[in-house]
């Protein structure tokens, strides 16, 4: 069952593409019990060296899809086999693949593609075992992060700046711009029906807020109401994920947090769940969280902060 929906991806500019930094991916078994969270020792599943990022864990829980970099452009789709803790290469293309997930319907892996141009950046599309590469939406060529929201719309994240966030409706080919200056980050909640994104309107304030309804159903053009305000966020910090009971997930400065269901208790505040500097995870920032909430995966960086 599909249970939460989050996007956890990266975007480079164009001119940082000849220069990814290094990352590497870690993987922690989660237990939860009624005294609290339990975590295994982490272990490092992609790396070190080279760029590995954006895990996704299939809705079936067995495998998570990441991006690794060939070469110093130059990236491609790997699947990590849980069980087994191996990982296998899906594609082998002239194009850079990133934030790899499958589609609505589980039978094809969806990608933002970074052409061989370097420009044009658009949602390709693959078998699940990484050949016959297509397109969806052609036209759309300055994507940056996507997520499904059903099998006829998806959310985009798209340049230039202020990046928007975008709803594409594949049915009636329409387009619509819910919000503007945003952050890499953003979650459909399916379990709270609710969009959750990272307001980077006031630049010295970051906030997480979620889409009103009316701008989802509204077709006036130009007609919008405030989105609310949903939590108080880190400072500086825009990656996050969401566990089933629609607790938030964030890092920062190598303190893994929790905010238990602001959904339902949105007075409850920000709590220390792990320290990750005891492992050697200071620098750490993307998050992934399997369907049934018992594998997490944390991406950690070298030197500067991506």
């Amino acid at each position: 069952m599909k249970k939460v929906a989050f996007l956890i991806s990266l975007f480079f500019s164009i001119s940082s593409y000849a220069q990814l930094p290094e990352t590497s991916i870690y993987l922690l078994d989660v237990l939860r019990a009624q005294d609290g969270f339990h975590f295994s020792t982490p272990r490092c599943i992609a790396g070190p060296g080279g760029y590995n990022n954006q895990p996704w864990f299939t809705p079936d829980e067995k495998y998570m899809l990441y991006i690794h970099s060939v070469d110093s452009i130059n990236t491609e789709i790997y699947r990590y086999d849980v069980e087994k803790k191996k990982s296998r290469r899906l594609t082998h293309t002239p194009e850079a693949e990133y934030s790899p997930r499958y589609s609505p319907n589980e039978d094809r892996i969806t990608c933002v593609r970074v052409e061989k141009d370097r420009i044009a950046q658009r949602m390709g599309v693959y078998h699940l075992n990484g050949r016959k590469p297509g397109v969806i939406l052609p036209g759309l060529q300055k994507l940056g992060y996507y997520e499904w929201l059903n099998g006829n719309e998806f959310l985009s994240f798209e340049l230039p700046e202020p990046f928007s966030l975008v709803k594409h409706n594949l049915a009636n080919h329409r387009s619509d711009t819910l919000c503007q200056a945003i952050g890499r980050t953003f979650a459909y909640v399916r379990t709270k029906n609710r969009i959750l994104y990272i307001d980077k309107t006031d630049s010295a304030h970051w906030v997480m807020r979620t889409i009103a309804p009316e701008n989802l159903r509204t077709s006036r053009k130009g007609y919008k109401v405030e989105n609310p305000f949903f939590t108080e966020i880190f400072p500086g910090e825009e990656d996050f994920c969401v566990l089933r009971d629609g607790s938030l997930l964030m890092a920062h400065e190598g303190i893994l947090y929790i905010k238990r269901n602001p959904f339902r208790h949105p007075e409850e505040k920000w709590k220390e769940l792990l320290d990750l500097k005891t492992y050697g995870m200071a620098k750490c920032y993307r998050l992934a969280i399997s369907p049934d909430n018992r594998q997490l995966a944390i991406v950690v960086y070298s030197g500067t902060k991506p």
